[in-house]
This record gives C-alpha cells, structure tokens and sequence, in this order.
C-alpha cells in the first residue's frame, strides 16, 4: 500500500491544503492531524462575530466533518504528533501510532503567548473555544482590561465595548499595533478607541495582576474582572525542531515552501519563508489561504514558487483597516471621503511596493485591489497622481 499525504495541523492552512489536494485531483489517502475537536476553521471571526454572538462555529468553518468524510479525508482530531523521523518518513500521535507518509504538510501554527501565572482571571484568544469563554465573560458593565494593543487586543475592545464592556487597553509602546501600521493611521485607531470610551493607555508596563485589579509598575492600580492578554502568538516550532528541520522564528522554507527535510513543506502562521533576501513569517488569514493551497499543489510535485503579494485586514467598529505588499520610507497620502486615508509607499524608481488604508465600512477595499494590481505592474507612479483623490487609480491600469 502507498504511504499517505499528512497534513499536520487542522487550522486554516491545513484544511486549506486539504481541501485543494482533492480539488486538484488526489484519490490517494490525505490524512489531517488536529490538536482541536473541530473541523479546519477561519481565525478572524473569533475576535469579531463570535465574540459578539453574530457567528458560531459552522460559520467560520472551511468544511464541517461531514465534507471531510464525503472528500475521504481522515480528519484525527485531539491527537497531536508527538514525534518526526524525517529519516524514515514517518511520525507518532500522542496514542503511540505511527504513520508513514509519502509527502508531509507542517502546518502546525501557533499558540497565544502567555503572560505569568497570577491570581486574576486572565484569558486568551486564538482558539474557539478560548473565544466562547471570552465571550461568557462579556456581559455590560464587565471591567475588561486588555494587555496589548496589537489587531487581537484592539479587535477585542470593539467588540467588548458594543456589548457594554468596561474597556481599558494597556500598550507597552508609544502607538497602537506600532510594529505593522504607519503612524498616522495608529493614531486614527487610537481617536477611534478613545471615541468611543475605551481607556487606551500607552506607554505602559504592567507590574502584576491581583484577583480584582490590574497594577501597573507606576503603582497605578486599574479595577478590573477579566484580563484579556493580546500579546502575540508564539509559533509551534517544537516538532520540528525535534525533528532536525531548519528553524528560525518560524520553519524556515525555500521558495517552493519546502523544509530543510525531503518530502515536507510548511504553510501558514509557521512558515518561515524569504522576501527579498530576509525570512518573515505572516500571521494573516490571507497567507494561510495562499501558502496552503501553494503547499498541495507542490505537494503534488508542481514545482512552483510562491511570489503572493502579503496583505491583511482589520474590522474595528464601523471602520476597516487593508493593507498589501510591503511598506517603504518613501510615502504617498492620498485623503478618502468620509475621513479616511490611503497610503501609497513606492520605492526608488516611484514603483509601488505597497499600500494601506483605513476609511468607513469596507470603502478602502476596491482601492486596495487596484493597489495590488499596480504592484504587480512594477511601472513608475507619479506622486502627484497617486496624492491627488480626484485622479482614478484605474488609469495607470488602462494605459
């Protein structure tokens, strides 16, 4: 009997790999290994729709149980690998079984980083069950204290402030989500937070958490009845790292995603991969899409190098966020109707690298779309163009 295909990780970029290995044809056996219970879902939901009690778990599901039957993939969930022999071409679950595989997926994810132990009701957000928890704890006049002023930590306020929450959010740095957004739209966040009564403090450090309170190293002491901890997610690089695999902040990868280990690639939140000479990984809904549909395809034996163009997203209040491509120093500002903003950034030749832009609803998205198209053009850009709003972006791509 031929050995299997694994994936190893029942997330977004797993399912995502699993479901493109049928769709392009692959009868053969697909295994997928799931710390979770549940089918392969989409992350974003959890800190907006299912916090707020818009959204369960079928709705941000890639495929239930059922479509993995009916696609004949084994799904074995809560039964994580324990152990990798790269040189033998086989792993080990947690129950003792071992399994073969002809091509195998890391795409293993992450964890929320964890704050040190402490007496007051700390709580989490990267799984869905952390957010039904969360969300049992949200109730009007609940005194929520956030540590983090990152996507997950500022997304959480939103929605806890709709439902009545008590908010207060603590960043260590001197803006909000300081280490992917220009200045000028973390300070467009930080208005809006403020606006609309949440207590955002910058500039902080947190000393200790007590039953009842938040204690900052000023010796303020902050009231509160749940701390939530948005404080970055820490990759699981543990397998592979027992396994020999080259490593870095992520699983290092060549440009085919494929590991420093014959027959096994890495996708999503735990791959680590080049961008113009220096390894990044990307934490986005938008790379576990692309890297897991790219990593079956190369599974299969294509061969083929993953040049996606990175972006990511934020929904906050009635406001969202789009960025694509890579930010540079030199920046474009072009004013939005109703208040919003779009950033160009071009590079030494006035070729746009990359763009972000945050304005009401999802208005900023058509903007964005043309943003990546113009990327892929590599032509020069005028900056007086790009800054002026009556000019169309459509016109670099008609001539």
């Amino acid at each position: 009997m031929n050995a299997p295909l694994v994936i190893v990780g029942a997330g977004h970029a797993g399912g995502r790999a699993a479901l493109t290995l049928r769709e392009e044809g692959y009868t053969g056996r697909l295994i997928l290994i799931g710390d979770e219970p549940h089918a392969p879902y989409e992350r974003p939901p959890l800190s907006k729709g299912v916090l707020q009690g818009s959204a369960d778990l079928a709705g941000c599901s890639l495929c239930d149980g059922a479509r993995l039957a009916a696609l004949n993939i084994e799904h074995l969930a809560s039964n994580p690998v324990r152990l990798l022999e790269p040189q033998h071409q086989r792993l080990q679950l947690a129950d003792g079984q071992w399994l073969p595989y002809a091509g195998l997926l890391l795409a293993t994810g992450g964890r929320a980083r964890r704050l040190p132990p402490s007496e007051g009701n700390v709580l989490y957000l990267r799984t869905h069950d952390e957010a039904l928890a969360l969300r049992a704890a949200l109730r009007p006049g609940t005194r929520l204290v956030i540590v983090g002023g990152g996507f997950i930590g500022l997304e959480v306020a939103a929605s806890a402030r709709s439902l009545g929450c008590e908010m207060t959010v603590l960043e260590a740095g001197p803006r909000l989500a300081g280490r992917v957004l220009p200045p000028v739209i973390g300070e467009a966040l930080l208005n809006m937070h403020r606006s609309q009564g949440v207590d955002v403090r910058l500039n902080v450090v947190l000393e200790s958490i007590s039953p009842d309170a938040v204690w900052l190293v000023s010796g303020e002491r902050l009231p509160c009845d749940v701390v939530v901890a948005g404080i970055g997610m820490q990759p699981n690089l543990e397998l592979a790292t027992q396994a020999g695999l080259e490593v870095g902040q992520g699983i290092r990868v060549d440009a085919c995603l494929r590991t420093s280990a014959p027959n096994i690639y890495a996708a999503g939140d735990v791959c680590e991969f080049s961008v113009n000479g220096l390894y990044q990984r990307q934490e986005t809904w938008r790379n576990a899409e692309a890297q897991g549909r790219h990593a079956a395809l190369n599974l299969l034996g294509r061969e083929l190098a993953f040049e996606a163009v990175h972006g990511f997203w934020s929904d906050q209040y009635d406001w969202g966020l789009q960025a694509v491509g890579v930010m540079t120093p030199r920046t474009v500002s072009r004013p939005l109707a109703g208040g919003g903003v779009l950033l160009f950034y071009l590079d030494a030749d006035q070729r746009l690298q990359g763009a972000c832009g945050w304005a009401p609803g999802n208005s900023v998205a058509r903007d964005i779309k043309l943003c990546e198209r113009l990327i892929t053009t590599a032509m020069p850009l005028s900056e007086a163009s790009l800054a002026d709003p009556e000019r169309s972006l459509k016109h670099w791509l008609r001539g």
